[in-house]
């Protein structure tokens, strides 16, 4: 269609009997560049999708390296967990078979391979592990893999946005449709597959849904929670969207069976739902057993006579405040690592141990809260990757506090915008410009793309006006690439609420499968270069004439274009995306792109002008011509990049106020500990670290 539409433009005002050379010039190779473009996407789908047991073994060792270091982070870095133990809570029907009454941490994969149907939802109390062992069976499922087993992925449930609705019932189709759907969308974005090798993999069963977090897909309290144990896991209302999210996973079938799934969920939430996991064995986690407690801490301690009072209170008083509030992993976890923590200069300890044992810490709220703020100072020495101290303990609780409140606003009333909710737990980057304000940053976008289209006209017309009435393929040329700088701001119109990053991959120009590409653009270019010489020789001298040129630059620009938007590995190897690439790989590889096209257009228009016109007109000409398109390339191409500065720009200052290197700042939280990744998203590294933030926002002296 766009084709037709240049060909008809350029020949409007052209007397009968002429002929419009330019039209001809786009519309010969344009049409070959279409059933090229066609013939390599139907021959680029039979090569991805010719063999899905290569493809689940590649994307099984992405996710192995992806999970490995997410588990010993979650873990403090330390390689041995605490050997959890769970009970089956069978549900009053539909259960699956082969559930045992009692499982624990070190032999949960033998627990779900008995399951039939193997669906398996993990429920316990508030910082029980729950995300622990769910990756812990991830990973030994991928270390004993057999080729025919699907690849179980790990997926953040509250980044499942676009919930459809199930007022009416939901079909198996409609569900499988749904979940498959956003499934495929999670393997491209953070594995980094082609849509084709997505597809192919989910329509093979070839991948096994870890969901993480039902719980965290609604609203939450952020009050202070009751004593951590059996049946108790916070808020104990159940939210609608996990409510419909549960009724699409119970209608997703593969066959005749339910779908194989993993669950996890705090156990007051999931209790609470009217609908509960079909065909499915719901274990819960019970409380860490003071003989635990005692052993984890010495395991971990470099000198356990500082700790000898609290084991001595861990195994005189079992049911004692103490083993209460310690009787969670993550608990346990910040108790060691706030009083292990040294002072740089002297090697002094900070804090000691007995002070666990004060009466204030009797509550198990003050137990909590006190781990929490000292936890976060604790690990605010972290050094980073670089190994520098980039970051005081106060300027880390406060920017933390800004996106703990940000999340915990989402929660406490959950926000639509243009059918997305937004995110209580998940911070991407690209997708935090809601933070500065529903209206600010996305007005702010739309001013800036109207005077950059607005400048790059005024180019145009400075240009190109002179020459308008002389030359119809310069008026062709003209038309083209300011309906290019239009189209730019239409995509990033006010109603564009959520940009998506653009994958860009410029490396494919430099494999061989590229390369052949490139060579048959060349040929097409030649070819229409050949037919307007044939056909142009029975009408006019054509040594000179302009259209030869363009007839060449047109597939090669639209082809180099093509050729970088929609690059991927060639050998379909899956690749761990980092939720800061998402961003950078867009800018990265748009400017390559643009300087592709730029240069393309700016030689051929001008070397096509300066035939006729002089080589000093021609330089001018194109340079200018050149710029607009790489401004068009850019605007269209860059539209999350230019939301996330312009949040960035908004966020800089008062109450709401984060540092300009906002993905180097989360990237260190991770690695200190504080955060944690979830796809191409960051999460606190606990809900009760977040929540006591949101509820904590200065710190304390």
């Amino acid at each position: 269609m766009g084709v037709l539409w240049l060909a008809v433009w350029g020949s409007h005002g052209v007397e009968r009997g002429d002929v419009d050379w330019l039209s001809a010039s786009i519309a010969l190779p344009g049409l070959g560049v279409a059933i090229w473009s066609a013939r390599m996407s139907r021959t680029a789908l039979r090569l991805q999708v010719t063999d899905t047991a290569v493809q689940a073994a590649r994307l099984a060792d992405a996710v192995t390296r992806a999970e490995t270091p997410e588990r010993a982070r979650l873990l403090g870095g330390e390689h041995t967990p605490i050997d959890l133990r769970f009970v089956l809570r069978p549900a009053p029907a539909h259960n699956a078979d082969g559930a045992d009454p009692d499982g624990r941490l070190a032999t949960v994969v033998d627990y779900y391979r008995r399951l039939r149907p193997r669906r398996l939802v993990i429920t316990g109390a508030p910082g029980s592990g729950k995300t622990v062992l769910a990756l812990e069976l991830l990973l030994a499922l991928l270390e004993n893999r057999d080729p025919k087993d699907p690849v179980p992925v790990r997926m953040s449930l509250a980044s499942w946005s676009r919930l459809p609705d199930t007022s009416a019932g939901v079909g198996a189709a409609a569900g499988g449709a749904a979940i498959e759907e956003w499934v495929r969308d999670h393997l491209e974005r953070v594995y980094r597959l082609t849509p084709a090798t997505a597809r192919a993999l989910v329509e093979a069963g070839m991948i096994l849904p870890v969901l993480d977090g039902l719980d965290e897909m609604d609203s939450t309290d952020t009050e202070p929670r009751g004593t951590p144990g059996p049946g108790l896991g916070g808020s104990a209302r159940g939210g609608p969207r996990a409510r419909r999210a549960l009724e699409i996973l119970n209608a997703y079938a593969l066959g005749r069976a339910r779908a194989k799934i993993v669950l996890t969920c705090r156990s007051g939430p999931y209790e609470a739902l009217e609908t509960w996991a079909k065909d499915a064995a719901r274990v819960e986690i019970t409380p860490v057993t003071p003989i635990q407690g005692r052993e984890f801490i010495l395991a971990r301690v470099e000198d356990p006579r500082r700790w000898r009072e609290v084991i001595h209170a861990l195994d005189t008083a079992p049911s004692g405040s103490l083993a209460r509030g310690l009787s969670t992993p993550w608990r346990l976890t910040m108790a060691v690592t706030v009083h292990e923590q040294r002072d740089p200069g002297s090697a002094a300890y900070r804090h000691q141990p007995r002070n666990l044992l004060s009466p204030a810490l009797a509550r198990d709220e003050d137990m909590r809260d006190h781990l929490n703020g000292f936890y976060l100072r604790a690990t605010a020495d972290h050094p980073g990757d670089d190994g520098d101290t980039a970051y005081s303990p106060d300027r880390v609780h406060i920017w933390l506090a800004v996106l703990a409140r940000h999340l915990a606003a989402n929660s406490a009333t959950p926000r639509m915008l243009n059918g997305r909710t937004l995110s209580g737990t998940d911070l991407v980057p690209h997708e935090l410009w809601p933070l500065a304000g529903l209206r600010r940053a996305r007005l702010i976008h739309t001013v800036l793309v109207v005077c950059v289209g607005l400048v790059a006209a005024a180019v145009m017309a400075r240009e190109s006006s002179p020459l308008l009435y002389e030359s119809s393929w310069i008026a062709n040329s003209v038309a083209v690439l300011f309906g290019a700088s239009v189209s730019g701001m239409l995509g990033l119109r006010w109603g564009a609420a959520w940009p998506g990053p653009t994958h860009l991959v410029p490396g494919r120009l430099t494999t061989r499968e590229g390369r052949r590409e490139l060579l048959t653009l060349l040929a097409l270019g030649a070819a229409g270069v050949l037919a307007v010489m044939i056909i142009g020789a029975l009408d006019r001298d054509f040594d000179t004439d302009p259209s030869v040129v363009l007839t060449l630059a047109w597939p090669l620009t639209l082809g180099v274009a093509s050729l970088i938007v929609r690059g991927r590995d060639d050998d379909g190897r899956a690749a761990v995306a980092d939720p800061r690439d998402l961003v950078r790989d867009e800018l990265a590889g748009t400017l390559v792109a643009g300087l592709a096209v730029g240069a393309t257009v700016g030689l051929a228009l001008g070397f096509a002008e300066g035939l006729g016109s002089g080589l000093g007109d021609g330089i001018r000409f194109g340079s200018a011509l050149g710029l607009v398109a790489f401004l068009a390339i850019m605007l269209m191409a860059t539209a999350a990049t230019q939301r996330y500065a312009l949040f960035l720009l908004c966020v800089r200052t008062g109450p709401r106020a984060l540092p300009w290197r906002l993905g180097r700042f989360l990237h260190w939280a991770t690695t200190a500990g504080l955060l944690r990744t979830a796809g191409t998203a960051y999460q606190f590294r606990h809900r009760e670290l977040q929540d006591w933030l949101a509820r904590n926002p200065v710190p304390h002296p």
